[in-house]
């Protein structure tokens, strides 16, 4: 369900909030839909590979462990400000452990904070080490299983560039860029493709399109990859796009662990990198006891 504010999402009084870093006032406006006692913060640590879950820490390969003292059917998933890799580990660690329903939230920016006024550039994030591992999903890229790829985009190339310069055998595989079509606002797809023409005219790579805030179309585009795999094959996955898209990879990487992988450069998001708060959601997503995502409408009005 969606709406113009946290009332409109039919929370629960007693729910837990499972969150991030609070960057700006979309995601101080997230954090705040929950009473103070009620936030539990988590932070993975690229360095190490650890996550830490209030004041608790351990390898992230034990999230499970770390979330266990947490009623499951009553913990929200904070996507606006938690990174990717906390996400997944999240929400591979909740599904892992027996929940088949996870509830997430996700606050839409008014804008996205440019380099300078009226300029094509955003000021997101900090450049990174590049791609690092995330456990539970680790893909071998140099290994002739790995099939396919799927990079969903934002307004950021140059993290597209370096995938592509540090992985150069993913040019011998099936990969798909996928842009969020329709985008949040009108015009931003503009943003977002315009950026990345040279490295589609280079490499030579697929185009595909999803809505950015469906992560429910977002499953099914990884869907068509993987339904397309051969015998024995991989595939990866990279969400280096819209928050939407990273909520859909990360459940299916968890759904299909023997099959998907995640790439990911860990990028360090800049503070007041948006501006206002826009819509707000609420995605409920059921996993069936059989590993399969039960396909509900993302956003309903609320």
């Amino acid at each position: 369900m969606s709406g113009s504010s946290a009332a409109d999402l039919q929370l629960p009084h007693d729910f837990i909030l499972l969150h991030g870093e609070e960057l700006d006032e979309r995601g101080e406006s997230a954090c705040a839909c929950a009473p103070a006692e009620a936030r539990v913060k988590l932070e993975f640590g690229v360095e190490d590979m650890s996550l830490t879950v209030g004041t608790e820490t351990k390898s992230s390969d034990l999230a499970a462990e770390l979330l266990d003292g947490y009623d499951r059917q009553k913990v929200f998933l904070e996507a606006t400000t938690l990174g990717f890799a906390e996400l997944f580990c999240a929400a591979n660690a909740l599904l892992s452990s027996g929940a088949t329903t996870l509830n997430i939230i996700y606050v839409e920016p008014g804008e996205y904070t440019r380099v300078s006024k009226g300029a094509n550039q955003f000021a997101l994030s900090e450049p990174t080490r590049g791609y690092v591992a995330i456990p539970n999903a680790i893909v071998d890229l140099s290994s002739e299983e790995v099939e396919a790829g799927v990079f969903f985009l934002g307004f950021e190339p140059e993290r597209l560039d370096r995938a592509l310069e540090e992985y150069q055998m993913i040019a011998s595989k099936d990969v798909k860029l996928v842009f969020g079509i329709p985008a949040y606002h009108p015009g931003w797809e503009l943003d977002a493709i315009v950026p990345h023409l040279p490295a589609l005219e280079q490499h030579k790579l697929q185009l595909d399109y999803c809505t950015a805030n469906d992560p429910e179309a977002a499953f099914e585009c990884l869907e068509r990859t993987r339904s397309a795999l051969g015998a024995d094959k991989r595939m990866f996955v990279a969400p280096i796009g819209p928050k939407p898209c990273g909520i859909a990879s990360a459940i299916f990487a968890t759904v299909y662990p023997d099959q998907v992988g995640l790439l990911f450069d860990h990028p360090r998001r800049k503070p007041k990198r948006s501006s206002g708060v826009d819509l707000w959601h609420r995605f409920t997503v059921t996993v069936e006891k059989d590993a399969e995502l039960v396909k509900q409408p993302a956003t309903e009005a609320a």
